[in-house]
């Protein structure tokens, strides 16, 4: 059998489950991960190999280049199955490139389909969540791909579920598919002996658990702890929600996870918007929660990183800079942030397609979380709509289904900016719709004007996260226009909203201590680029090595766009942070700017 799967920077955890699985069985297996969406590799082992089955890990985004994969392996005389998010969610799509389409959990019907005993078609075992974990196997992906063999951090996973409902996720559909609810936890024995296998054959600094809720049965995770600290002694960094570190339990869970050598966490914000976070994102936290949630974290020395989501249904600048100006405060060793990309089926998906601002149908989404927004915004943000919801006054705390914006439709007056605003309850009565109140949208070049602008924030939010003022900063970024929007005219407003909160002597010394983190013997050695804008650097940790790599893989090398040199700029720095803050792989100096 042959699996394959888009090449990610993280490794193909799912893979190396199906693997142990099919050698488990007596059969033989390699992995092809794609680059670029060149099937030619997979194509070559095919016709040299001619294995009995080619499986097909599709994400949405991916799928329809990977459709197009399945049908000329067909055509090659090879059979296929389709597993993945998209196999889950949209089977009917996925059967008409496959022999197999396997929803949701597959490893017992995968093991049918090697055993001869179960028939084409799309599968769901409703029961699947109950099956335990084969033990996964590593080797056949770390021979074809040795970076993730050499890497010292490897991803485990340690449990699979998620009781929440973010309108972005399908976890919500995941659940309801299964009749309900169920965390799956792997035992702690299990977990044990992958980590043992991975010490006994590969570097092991640091295991990131790619939970969704790590550590969410109390009773496990006190034999974890144990076990792990005194069998395996390896740091690792986990994920977790904000709502489990409140009050006195959550102080006692993260002293659990400090006690096991937890060394960061990974948690989602979304918004620092009390209405975009409770009504669109449906992420119920007060800002009591999150700050001090994070502040408890950091407390305890642990690196943190945030997420969130910008450009999403009535959002605006305004709403935006304010999720800036949250993660200032926090001050988290990283701050991800991400443009929606309402994938269709879930909450927001629906949201997007009932007032208007996009589809939804999933054909546009390839890589849409870095790329610029594809929504078309309502003006005013929140402005309208907030009111509307109000006025309803439907508890934040009811199921989804009962939430108001899942219960309107707007409706354009015309060719103009004006819709007005349907709801009809999602109660199961047959109560006709009512207008409610009408919503205003972006002309097309404002709209164009807030997709660049979040796309501007969206790359440089790691570095605006640690400035004063940060609010302040982002505002006068986004007013840069013409030839002032370059790295030249970037590093000119830096300096000078700086001016405002830092000495003319402690500049001095930061550009000093820069030089000295490069190896130089002083500023005027800079390279162009870094006289340019050198204060970006003094906020990084190792700022001087993220300067140097810059200039070493060509970022700023002449014929190239702001664009283009912004986008690196911002991938390295956030591969850096990782490196150097989140992870801890190498030891170094706090930023310059502390």
């Amino acid at each position: 059998m042959v699996f394959v799967a888009q090449y990610f920077s993280i490794e193909p955890l799912g893979i190396h489950h199906l693997v142990g699985l099919v050698r488990n069985v007596g059969w033989e297996c390699k992995v092809v991960l794609v680059r670029d969406h060149d099937f030619a590799p997979l194509y070559d082992m095919v016709r040299e190999w001619m294995p009995s089955l080619v499986g097909f890990q599709i994400w949405t985004g991916w799928h329809l280049q990977t459709f197009v994969a399945t049908d000329v392996v067909r055509r090659m005389g090879v059979r296929v199955v389709i597993g993945g998010p998209h196999a889950t969610y949209f089977d009917r799509e996925c059967g008409t490139h496959a022999d197999w389409v396997i929803k949701a959990t597959g490893f017992g019907l995968l093991k049918e389909i090697l055993d001869g005993t179960l028939p084409p078609g799309v599968h769901f075992n409703k029961n699947g969540r109950g099956m335990s974990f084969p033990l996964p196997d590593r080797s056949v992906t770390y021979e074809s791909y040795p970076e993730f063999a050499e890497s010292p951090i490897k991803s485990m996973l340690a449990s699979v579920g998620c009781p929440f409902t973010c309108t972005y996720c399908y976890a919500a559909k995941f659940n309801e598919m299964h009749g309900g609810f169920k965390f799956t936890t792997r035992s702690v024995a299990d977990i044990i002996t992958e980590a043992r296998a991975i010490q006994e054959r590969w570097p092991l600094n640091l295991v990131y658990f790619q939970d969704d809720n790590f550590g969410y049965k109390p009773k496990w995770l006190k034999e974890f702890v144990r076990r792990w600290k005194n069998e395996i002694g390896v740091p690792f960094h986990a994920q977790i929600r904000l709502e489990f570190v409140r009050g006195e339990s959550g102080e006692r869970l993260l002293d659990l996870f400090a006690e096991a050598g937890c060394t960061g966490i990974t948690l989602a914000i979304e918004s620092g918007v009390p209405f975009i976070r409770d009504r669109v994102l449906f992420r119920h936290m007060s800002e009591e929660t999150i700050l001090n949630g994070c502040r408890a974290i950091m407390g305890r020395g642990m690196s943190l990183r945030t997420e969130q989501i910008m450009a999403v249904p009535f959002s605006n600048t305004d709403t935006d800079l304010m999720t800036l100006d949250l993660n200032n405060r926090i001050n988290p060793t990283m701050a991800w942030c991400s443009l929606l990309a309402p994938y269709g089926g879930t909450d927001i998906g629906t949201i997007c397609t009932n007032f208007g601002f996009h589809p939804s149908n999933n054909d546009d989404l390839e890589g849409r979380s870095y790329e610029r927004s594809l929504l078309h915004h309502p003006a005013g943000g929140p402005r309208d709509i907030e009111p509307i919801v109000d006025r309803i006054g439907i508890s934040q705390d009811v199921k989804p289904n009962l939430q108001p914006l899942l219960n309107m439709r707007a409706i354009r007056r015309g060719d103009g900016p004006i819709a007005d605003v349907w709801y009809q309850s999602g109660n199961g009565s047959s109560d006709t719709p009512r207008l409610v109140g009408t919503i205003e949208y972006l002309g097309p070049e404002e709209n164009t004007l807030y997709c660049n602008d979040s796309f501007r924030l969206q790359r440089l939010f790691n570095f605006l996260a640690k400035v004063p003022d940060a609010k302040g900063l982002g505002k006068k970024l986004l007013r840069l226009d013409g030839d002032e929007w370059s790295w030249k005219g970037i590093g000119k407003l830096i300096a000078d909203h700086l001016q405002k909160h830092v000495s003319r002597d402690t500049f001095e010394r930061w550009r000093h201590d820069l030089a000295q983190e490069m190896h130089l013997s002083s500023p005027k050695a800079f390279p162009e680029p870094i006289k340019q804008n050198p204060y970006y650097f003094c906020y990084f940790l190792a700022g001087g090595i993220l300067a140097k790599k810059l200039i070493e893989e060509g970022v700023f090398k002449s014929g190239r766009t702001t664009a283009e040199i912004i986008d690196d700029v911002s991938t390295i720095s956030r591969r850096h942070l990782f490196h150097f803050g989140l992870y801890k792989v190498e030891p170094c100096n706090a930023p310059i700017a502390v």
